[in-house]
C-alpha cells in the first residue's frame, strides 16, 4: 500500500511539471518555427493598471468580410496574407483545418453587414516588470501618433499564435524603452 501511494505521488508531481512543460514547449516551438507575420495595431484606451505588467495591444486585422453563415462562439481557422504594405489581413476563415500556417480561434461577433470578427489570442505582450510601464507609454505615445507605424509582431503555426516583439517604426520597443534611459 506504501508504495502504491509514493507512486501514485511521483505520478502526479510528474503530470504537474508535465503540463506547463508542454504549453512552454508549444509556444517555444511556434515563437522559434512559427510563420512571422506584423499585425498593424490601433490606438487602444490606457488598461486597467491592475491588470499585470504588459502592452495591451488591439489589432486592425481583427475582422473579415463573409457571406458564409457564421456565429458568435463558433471556433474557426483563420488564414492570413501580407497587404502591400507587409501588414497581416484576413484572407479567408474556415471551419476545416487548412494547408500552411493558420490560427484556431472563435468568432466574437457577426454584424449585419456580414463583418466577423475574431479574437486575436495575443493582444497582450508581457516584458520585465520594470520595463513593462515604460513600454506603455513609449507604444501609447506612439499609437497615437500618426507619423509612426506600430505593429506586433507574431509567429504563427498550426493553429497556435505567440507574440515576439512589438514594433514602432520597424524599431523593438525593448530597444526604444532602453534608449529613453528608463528602466
Amino acid at each position: 500500500m506504501k508504495i502504491l501511494v509514493i507512486l501514485l505521488f511521483a505520478i502526479m508531481c510528474i503530470a504537474q511539471l508535465a503540463v506547463p512543460g508542454k504549453m512552454i514547449w508549444d509556444s517555444e516551438w511556434v515563437a522559434h518555427h512559427g510563420t512571422p507575420y506584423k499585425f498593424q495595431t490601433r490606438p487602444v484606451d490606457p488598461s486597467d493598471p491592475f491588470r499585470g505588467k504588459y502592452i495591451t495591444l488591439q489589432f486592425l486585422a481583427d475582422h473579415v468580410y463573409d457571406t458564409a453563415s457564421w456565429t458568435s462562439g463558433e471556433s474557426v481557422n483563420v488564414v492570413f496574407t501580407a497587404d502591400s504594405s507587409g501588414f497581416a489581413t484576413i484572407e479567408r476563415i474556415t471551419r476545416e483545418k487548412p494547408q500552411g500556417p493558420y490560427l484556431h480561434t472563435t468568432i466574437t461577433y457577426v454584424d449585419s453587414g456580414y463583418e466577423v470578427h475574431i479574437d486575436l489570442p495575443f493582444d497582450r505582450f508581457y516584458m520585465e516588470e520594470s520595463k513593462a510601464t515604460p513600454a506603455e507609454h513609449v507604444y501609447s505615445d506612439a499609437a497615437r501618433d500618426t507619423a509612426r507605424v506600430c505593429y506586433g509582431l507574431v509567429r504563427i503555426d498550426e493553429g497556435r499564435a505567440v507574440i515576439t516583439d512589438v514594433m514602432i517604426n520597424d524599431r523593438s520597443i525593448k530597444d526604444l524603452v532602453e534608449e529613453l534611459g528608463r528602466p
